[in-house]
């Protein structure tokens, strides 16, 4: 059996492994393509797997199999439908022994228990079966000692976002598949080094109103949106904010206005 971590630890390894999410339009290597979560996923769970292993970790993996349904943000059809899917585990010492936890970020964002990562695939008779780490592809017990193969799939996958990002819909997430949330005002997209000014009105002017530009594609590196807001006296006792935001980056980013407001 692997070496068991604490929930602490499992938490580290996952975000050491989440930091590697692309830039959805530019998509470059070494990235991983998380947010394309239609397929790739051996390469996927193998690279994770090298990272937590270089990490002085001991990462295993387990393979379902099924008629397999997850919704996801991260696709235009707000789901995805695989026969089989793969990613890393650890065992994880927790107050009622040690549970295999799964290392998914296609699908959380977190470490799960492996029951909630069955669970969230739609199919309660698929087959779990479990491997070593070094299995790049379970069906003929493949393995990837170079990274050869991986760095294939990868960039096979990467390709795939990046001509995802290039179309009408944009890079992920899309709008149709999240909720409405209390404080989101609109969302919406803006390219690649563009400002644009966005405005909403009947606001009461006796309010104390907080907006906040958040960006909702993933892109680490360095800043993606700023913004300034101005507000116009539009009647007796309201009023309408103008909201300029600028785009810092060369991808088009999605990202929701936020409002509170702190007093009526």
């Amino acid at each position: 059996m692997p070496t068991p971590v604490t929930p602490q630890r499992a938490a580290q390894l996952f975000d050491l492994v989440n930091a590697r999410i692309c830039c959805p339009a530019s998509a470059a290597a070494p990235c991983i393509p998380f947010d394309y979560p239609d397929d790739g996923c051996w390469g996927r769970a193998h690279e994770m797997c090298r990272l937590m292993i270089n990490d002085g970790a001991d990462p295993a993996k387990v393979w379902i199999t099924g008629n397999l349904t997850a919704a996801t943000q991260n696709n235009p059809g707000c789901h995805v439908n695989w026969g089989w899917h793969v990613a890393p585990t650890l065992q994880v010492t927790t107050p009622t022994g040690v549970e295999t936890w799964v290392i998914d970020p296609s699908l959380f964002p977190g470490p799960v228990p492996q029951t909630t990562w069955f669970g969230s695939q739609g199919d309660p008779n698929a087959v779990l079966t479990p491997s070593s780490a070094a299995i790049f592809y379970y069906w003929g017990s493949i393995t990837d000692p170079t990274y050869a193969q991986t760095n294939q799939v990868l960039a096979t996958y990467r390709n795939a976002l990046r001509l995802r990002s290039a179309t009408a819909a944009g890079p992920p997430p899309y709008a149709t598949c999240m909720t409405s949330e209390p404080g989101v005002q609109w969302r919406d997209m803006i390219g690649s080094n563009q400002t644009h000014t966005w405005f909403t009105w009947g606001w009461g002017a006796d309010w104390k109103v907080l907006w906040t530009i958040m960006p909702l594609t993933p892109c680490p590196g360095g800043a993606q949106l700023t913004w300034d807001v101005r507000v116009e006296r539009s009647g007796p006792t309201d009023c309408t904010y103008w909201i300029t935001v600028t785009n810092l980056t060369g991808d088009p980013v999605k990202f929701e206005g936020r409002y509170d407001v702190l007093a009526w």
